[in-house]
């Protein structure tokens, strides 16, 4: 006769377990995948919700390659040597990783920054927090989304950079640019949350990010190839993450780089903003319309 057979724990729409069986503990069984899965339909929402809104598009697309063909364009033949950098490179060369760095700034800080505060002040997150959807999960969804827009925003840029400009290919220091990249939206991404704590209304939400980030661009040099900043300035744009990114980025680009092209120092600022911005984020995001902000005294993380 020999045992029956049992029927093996299920997931959900799968098939009861057997009485008495091994039945898996409370959170077990296929949650990791559901996780998983759930952070990439989300990551998807966002991507399409991009895809549809034209205003951030153009902001996060269309703007960065524009400052592409204005500078290139205009000095893409010149040579200058930059600070810090061996060699002379051409404009072109420092205005292609000064373009990536702005359009990955724009896709994993500025977009999801636009987006968080919107949705907020609209009671969108209000509603949002009531279902069952993880927290984790929102977030990864942004991050997701932040990390693939970006990707995507680096590569096309650098092979337009390469074929209507003449920038020499990384070759073997795509590695170092690649992981510059992907450090980089995170950290990007990880800042918009807690920045939206900032701003308390929808209307100023286009007009504070994009005021930012084009600060941080003009303080981190992206918009003056070549030019030596001044010492304040250099100071200031040291504490924030868009120097650090274009000068690893630039690193990856200079045909003259001798090495594997991979500036540490940089990418353990953007390390340590990565994990500072999802702390800061956990602690002070906020999911009500700002004259809703009540306190719980719960003391978890985003629960009010």
């Amino acid at each position: 006769m020999g045992p029956a057979h049992r029927n093996r724990p299920g997931g959900p729409g799968g098939s009861a377990s057997h009485p008495r069986g091994r039945v898996p503990r409370p959170g077990g069984g296929v949650v990791n995948r559901r996780v998983v899965g759930l952070a990439r339909r989300e990551a998807g929402w966002v991507r399409r919700a991009l895809v549809r809104d034209p205003q951030n598009l153009f902001f996060t697309v269309g703007l960065p390659l524009l400052y592409l063909f204005i500078f290139a364009g205009i000095f893409g033949s010149e040579t200058t040597p930059f600070p810090g950098q061996p060699g002379t490179l051409t404009v072109s060369t420092i205005m292609t990783a000064s373009v990536v760095v702005i359009g990955v700034v724009s896709a994993a800080f500025q977009y999801p920054a636009i987006n968080l505060i919107t949705e907020r002040e609209n009671g969108v997150l209000k509603r949002l927090r009531s279902t069952p959807v993880p927290t984790g999960v929102f977030v990864a969804g942004y991050v997701i989304n932040a990390v693939v827009v970006s990707v995507l925003m680096a590569a096309g840029v650098t092979a337009l950079g390469v074929v209507a400009y003449g920038v020499p290919w990384p070759g073997r220091r795509i590695v170092p640019l690649v992981a510059t990249v992907l450090l980089g939206s995170v950290a990007c991404a990880a800042a918009a949350f807690p920045f939206t704590r900032v701003v308390r209304k929808s209307s100023a939400a286009a007009a504070a990010s994009v005021s930012v980030t084009l600060v941080l661009f003009f303080l981190s040099g992206n918009f003056f190839p070549g030019a030596e900043l001044p010492p304040a300035m250099a100071a200031v744009a040291s504490v924030f993450p868009v120097r650090h990114f274009f000068l690893a980025a630039l690193t990856a680009f200079n045909p003259n780089t001798v090495g594997s092209g991979a500036e540490w120092g940089h990418l353990g600022v953007l390390a340590l903003w990565a994990v500072g911005g999802t702390l800061a984020g956990l602690r002070w995001f906020r999911w009500n319309p700002s004259g809703q902000d009540y306190s719980c005294g719960c003391g978890a993380a985003g629960c009010c």
